[in-house]
């Protein structure tokens, strides 16, 4: 099976590595046809969260495929080899698509079935789709995916009253200030992951909630759906100092908040507590930021303690979940397996298709008019395909048992399909850019 992933997440990195190798959305497609670059990658896709990066591809050399994807990573973080193979882990084969189905079902993710991974691997398939990036592999791979996230949240209840990062956050925020009521708190940023913000710290009793986003129309609209006040980012920069509580959440390369900012503001609030949570990677917030006297900054890593509850309300179900995605693996190794067969059944068709051809030009027909001639060959091809559907079925089911091989052989002697295949009639390069 030639899928493979080389990829690090929270569980092998800490943030500032992580940092350092994420995709940013905006640099999504140009890392996407950088991978397709590498040599020996045949199809590739990428999936890039706070949490994780990961490179997927399709392979016949694992081993060369595997040395240029590092070298990709490494030319994204400025990082040597050495040092990334500390947190990198590679997975071939059955144990990649069992990694990628688990990651779907959020059985990887930091908070145990938190909900945002199953869109996140659903768009890395779409995009590596338009891209062009995958093929038929790595969609129906993808696509599976999907599937084993939710027969898990509809089969499981694995997503019950799961929290997120989000939740976490706002959670921490209460942990340290217990009453949110009167506290100002300002979100950074207007996306997916900052609605969710809002929407959480309204749920906490927050009333005096501030939105900044560098496009101040959708800080509007978000600062609207949660009856919230919405900030331009210079402008929110200004306002910092109004701030009890600051989360970001932005999908920006670099830091966007310095310490010398941080520093000004406290200077204008006369050093009150600040408490500054970074939900980001790469960080929104640069790491100095933690030396400003009376500030309180937490990056994501900091919410490990906040989710313990949550692996251990979630074990029982991550367990039911777990046997679906083993269910789902074994679903896809023998989709692949069928694969091997393909070429032999295309093959086959091609063969009784060009008999059936040669066969009404040599009967020529004369008697007849040009459209029965043509329904003469159109019953003819509904005969052909209803003839071997069946034996091209059951092949193919055997197939997807381990049981292909010696059925293949057979077919091919049978109806010495061997020039056929060699000649390109069943070619497993055409067979395989067909969807099924």
């Amino acid at each position: 099976m030639p899928v493979l992933v080389v990829g690090l997440s929270h569980e092998t990195a800490p943030v500032d590595v992580r940092d350092r190798v994420a995709v940013p959305a905006g640099e999504t497609k140009s890392a996407l046809e950088s991978l397709t670059r590498v040599e020996e990658v045949d199809e590739c896709a990428l999936i890039s969260t706070c949490n994780r990066t990961e490179a997927y591809a399709v392979t016949q050399n694992p081993d060369i495929a595997c040395d240029g994807i590092l070298r990709f990573f490494c030319d994204r973080s400025g990082m040597t080899a050495t040092e990334l193979n500390e947190h990198l882990f590679t997975h071939s084969d059955i144990d990649a698509v069992r990694h990628l189905f688990g990651v779907s079902a959020g059985l990887h993710s930091m908070i145990v079935g938190e909900p945002q991974i199953a869109g996140q691997v659903k768009d890395a398939g779409s995009l590596a789709l338009e891209t062009r990036c995958s093929s038929r592999i790595l969609n129906r791979l993808f696509r599976s995916a999907v599937e084993t996230s939710k027969r898990a949240r509809t089969e499981t209840e694995i997503g019950s009253g799961a929290v997120s990062i989000s939740f976490a956050a706002v959670e921490l925020a209460r942990k340290i200030f217990g009453d949110l009521s009167g506290k100002t708190v300002l979100v950074l940023g207007a996306g997916e992951m900052s609605e969710l913000t809002a929407r959480h710290l309204i749920d906490n009793g927050v009333k005096d909630l501030w939105v900044a986003s560098r496009t101040k129309s959708r800080a509007g609209e978000l600062a609207t759906a949660v009856q919230g006040n919405a900030l331009g980012w210079d402008e929110g920069i200004e306002a910092l100092y109004r701030a009890d509580i600051v989360i970001s959440s932005t999908s920006a390369p670099t830091p966007i908040l310095r310490q010398d900012q941080v520093t000004a503001a406290m200077q204008r609030r006369r050093n009150r507590q600040m408490f500054l949570i970074d939900i980001a990677v790469p960080r929104d917030i640069a790491p100095d930021v933690a030396d400003v006297y009376n500030v309180l900054l937490y990056d994501i890593d900091d919410l490990q303690a906040v989710v313990g509850e949550n692996i251990q309300k979630r074990s029982g179900e991550a367990e039911k979940s777990r046997r679906i995605v083993e269910e789902e693996v074994a679903g896809f190794e023998g989709w692949l397996a069928s694969l091997d067969v393909q070429p032999a059944v295309v093959a086959l068709r091609q063969v009784f298709h060009e008999v059936m051809r040669a066969e009404l030009e040599r009967a020529k027909l004369t008697d007849l008019t040009d459209e029965q001639r043509e329904r003469v060959a159109l019953l003819l091809r509904q005969f052909t395909n209803k003839l071997l559907h069946a034996p091209t079925t059951r092949l193919k089911a055997s197939a997807e048992q381990g049981e292909g091989a010696a059925h293949v052989d057979s077919l091919i002697q049978l109806f010495d399909l061997s020039e056929a295949i060699r000649d390109g009639l069943g070619g497993d390069r055409d067979a395989r850019k067909v969807e099924g």
